[in-house]
C-alpha cells in the first residue's frame, strides 16, 4: 500500500479516506509471516516457560533474547547495510503485538531492539554503527538505555550524572536506575551532562572498568525482565564513543522515546488481546446458577467493552505506523555516510511525536482495562496466581508509568499540536473558527447505513476538539501546558476519540462478512462512549476557563447499546477472544 508523505495531526482538521489509511487488512504476505513467527515463538517457546520466567531463572531471558535475534526480531529496525531487516514500522508493530502475551519477554525486545538500537540508528557515526549494530541486530549483543536517575524521572534534564573531558575521552560518574536489560546488557547508551551543563550521550561497554550493577529490583510484575541500577564510577569513555552532538542528546532521548511509545502501544494491544482471550475462555467454562457466566449480560458487556477499545487502538496504531513509514522511506535511499543522515532521522522520528504520545497513554490504559476486567470476570480465582490473568494484571500497571507517564504524554500531545500549528502551519485555529457552528446538540439516529452516521459523528468530534483547543489557546497560548495541565490533558482525551473514530470510519469498508458486522458494532459502541466523554470534557474545559457562554453539546448516536454489546459479545465468544479474524 502506497501513501503520500503527510504531516502529523492532520486528522484534527480533515477526515481520512479509506484508500489512504493502512489497516491490518493491508498487510502483505511477508509481514504476516513475520507476525506468525512472533506468535509461534511466544505461544510455543515462551509461554511454556512461564514458571521459570516468573522465578527470573538465571540466563533464561538472555537466551530468549538471543532466539529473538535468530528470528530477526532484534534486527527489525536496523538498516540493511549493518545486517538489519529495515522493516516497515507497521511490521515492527505487528511483531511486538504478537509478543504481547508475555510482557516481560516483549519488554526485553523493546529495550534491546528499540531503546538500545535506535539511538545508534538515529545519531551514530558510520564507525559506531559498523562496530555495534551488527552485533546488536543479530542478538550476539544486547543493549540497554540509561536515562532515569533516583532524583530525575519525568524531568530528565535534572540528572546528576556527569561527564568530564580527559585525555582521549571522558570520565563518567553517576548512577542510573530502572535500567531494563541491565543484568545482561553488553552496551549501555548513557545520558550525562558534560561539564555539568551540556546534555550529551555516550556508548559504554559493560566490560568498561567502573561499571557496577545493582541488584535486581523487586517489582510487582515483569519478574522475568531484568531491571537494575547501574553505577558509573569514574568510567573512562573513549572520545569515539560520544554519541551524536555535544549538548544535543535531547534529540536522541526524545526521538528514541517517541518511537518507543509507538511500540508500547503495540505491546499493549497484544497483551490486551491476550487478556480478552483468557477472560473469554474462562467465561465460557465457568458455571454459575446452572449456566456459563458468558450468558450473563454484565459479563458480556465487559467482553464487548474490551473488544471495542482494542479495535480502536489497533486501527489507530497501524494507521500511525504507515504514516511514519512514509517519512522514513526516503532516508533508506541515502548512503550510510550522508552528511545530513542524522538530521533526516531527527525530522522523521519527531514528526509524529503527538500521535505516538496519544497511542502510548491510550494503549496502556486499554491494556490495563482489559487486564482489570479480565480479573473481574475470573472473580476470586483471578486474584490467585493459579490463573494467568493475575500475571497479566500485575504487568499491566507499570506501562502507564515508564517511557513518560500517561500524564506527561497527555501534555506532550497537546504541546505537539501547538508545535504543529506554529512550526508546520497546521491551521487549527482557522479550522476551529470555520467549524464553530457545526456542533448540533440532540441525537443522531443510526438507521440503515451506520457508516454514514458514524462519519457525521466523527465530524462532530472534530469540531468539538478544535473548539476546545481554540478556547484553551485563547486563554493560555504557549503557556497552556504549564498553567492549566487539566485543560491540556482534556484536549488530549478528546483527540483520542476523534482519532479513533476517524480511523474506524476509514477502516470499516475494508471489513467483510462477520468481521464487518463485528467492526460496525464496535465502532458504534466506541462512538457512543466518545460522545459521552467529549461532552464531559467540554464541560470541564468551559468551566475551567471561566467561559460565560453555554457549553456546546455533542449529539448522541441513537441505537440500542445493550443489544449491540450483546451481539458483539457473541462474536467474541465465537472467536475465543478478539472478534476480528
Amino acid at each position: 500500500m502506497q501513501t503520500t508523505k503527510q504531516r502529523s495531526s492532520v486528522f484534527m482538521i480533515e477526515p481520512a479516506s479509506t484508500s489512504e489509511v493502512f489497516t491490518p487488512e493491508d498487510f502483505d504476505s511477508e509481514a504476516r509471516l513475520m507476525g506468525k513467527a512472533a506468535e509461534d515463538f511466544v505461544r510455543n517457546e515462551v509461554l511454556p516457560l512461564l514458571p521459570e520466567i516468573e522465578q527470573a531463572k538465571e540466563g533464561l531471558m538472555r537466551e530468549l533474547d538471543r532466539k529473538m535475534g535468530e528470528l530477526g526480531f532484534t534486527a527489525a529496525e536496523v538498516p540493511t547495510h549493518y545486517g538489519g531487516l529495515d522493516l516497515p514500522k507497521t511490521t515492527v508493530a505487528l511483531i511486538v503485538e504478537k509478543l504481547g502475551p508475555e510482557p516481560a519477554t516483549c519488554l526485553t525486545l523493546q529495550a534491546h531492539a528499540g531503546l538500545a538500537i535506535l539511538p545508534l540508528v538515529l545519531e551514530g557515526t558510520p564507525a559506531q554503527k559498523e562496530r555495534y549494530l551488527p552485533k546488536l541486530a543479530s542478538g550476539e549483543w544486547c543493549g540497554s538505555f540509561c536515562l532515569s536517575e533516583p532524583a530525575s524521572g519525568s524531568d530528565a534534564l535534572a540528572m546528576k550524572t556527569r561527564a568530564t573531558p580527559t585525555e582521549g575521552g571522558y570520565i563518567l560518574t553517576g548512577e542510573k536506575m530502572w535500567v531494563t536489560n541491565a543484568g545482561f546488557a553488553d552496551l549501555f547508551t548513557v545520558f550525562a551532562k558534560l561539564n555539568g551543563e551540556q546534555f550529551t550521550a555516550f556508548l559504554v561497554e559493560r566490560t568498561s572498568p567502573g561499571v557496577v550493577l545493582g541488584r535486581e529490583e523487586h517489582k510487582i510484575g515483569l519478574h522475568g525482565s531484568s531491571t537494575r541500577r547501574v553505577a558509573f564510577e569514574n568510567v573512562f569513555v573513549p572520545a569515539e564513543n560520544l554519541l551524536g552532538e555535544v549538548g544535543k542528546a535531547h534529540y536522541i532521548a526524545l526521538n528514541t522515546l517517541n518511537l518507543g511509545r509507538y511500540k508500547m502501544a503495540a505491546s499493549a494491544l497484544g497483551t490486551g488481546k491476550y487478556a480478552l482471550e483468557l477472560a473469554t475462555r474462562y467465561a465460557k467454562d465457568r458455571q454459575q446458577f446452572g449456566q456459563p457466566i458468558a450468558n450473563f449480560g454484565l459479563v458480556r458487556r465487559k467482553l464487548a467493552l474490551m473488544a471495542t477499545h482494542l479495535f480502536a487502538l489497533e486501527s489507530m496504531l497501524y494507521r500511525t505506523g504507515h504514516l511514519m513509514q512514509a517519512w522514513f522511506e526516503p532516508i533508506h535511499e541515502l548512503p550510510p555516510d550522508h552528511p545530513e543522515l542524522h538530521l533526516r532521522y531527527r525530522e522523521a522520528a519527531s514528526e509524529f511525536a503527538g500521535e505516538c504520545a496519544l497511542l502510548k497513554f491510550y494503549g496502556t490504559e486499554v491494556q490495563y482495562l482489559c487486564a482489570d476486567e479480565g480479573v473481574q470476570i475470573h472473580g476470586g480465582y483471578g486474584y490467585t496466581e493459579d490463573f494467568p490473568i493475575a500475571k497479566i494484571f500485575r504487568e499491566s500497571r507499570v506501562p502507564r508509568i515508564y517511557e513518560g507517564t500517561n500524564e506527561i504524554n497527555r501534555l506532550n500531545f497537546t504541546q505537539h499540536l501547538i508545535r504543529q500549528m506554529q512550526r508546520a502551519g497546521l491551521p487549527l485555529l482557522e479550522e476551529a473558527r470555520a467549524q464553530a457552528n457545526k456542533l448540533s446538540n440532540g441525537e443522531l439516529p443510526v438507521e440503515g447505513d451506520a457508516t454514514s452516521a458514524l462519519r457525521a459523528l466523527a465530524e462532530q468530534f472534530r469540531a468539538a476538539t478544535l473548539l476546545a483547543f481554540q478556547k484553551a489557546w485563547e486563554a493560555y497560548g504557549d503557556h497552556l501546558r504549564e498553567q492549566r495541565q487539566e485543560v491540556a490533558a482534556a484536549i488530549a482525551d478528546m483527540a483520542v476519540y476523534l482519532y479513533g473514530l476517524d480511523s474506524l470510519v476509514a477502516r470499516l469498508p475494508k471489513l467483510h462478512g462477520a468481521n464487518a458486522t463485528a467492526g460496525e458494532l464496535m465502532a458504534l459502541l466506541f462512538a457512543r462512549e466518545g460522545a459521552l466523554r467529549l461532552n464531559d470534557q467540554l464541560d470541564l474545559i468551559y468551566n475551567a476557563l471561566g467561559l460565560s457562554e453555554a457549553t456546546p453539546r455533542m449529539p448522541m448516536p441513537r441505537f440500542n447499546a445493550v443489544e449491540a454489546a450483546n451481539r458483539l459479545a457473541e462474536f467474541v465468544l465465537q472467536r475465543d477472544g478478539y472478534p476480528i479474524a
